[in-house]
């Protein structure tokens, strides 16, 4: 969100580090919380982080 919008697109950066903790991917029905995840894991395996 930016100003109240939504912001399509924009690189989301955060520490490995901090990926070790639970987390909570919330939202209505088609605003891209499986391909969000799907990204996250693509990034994460790309880094070498197992699985």
């Amino acid at each position: 969100m930016r100003e109240g919008a939504a912001v399509r697109d924009l690189p989301v950066k955060v520490p490995l580090r901090t990926l070790n903790r639970h987390g909570l991917i919330a939202g209505a029905t088609g605003t891209g919380k499986t391909k969000s995840l799907q990204v996250l894991a693509e990034q994460l395996s790309a880094l070498g982080v197992p699985s």
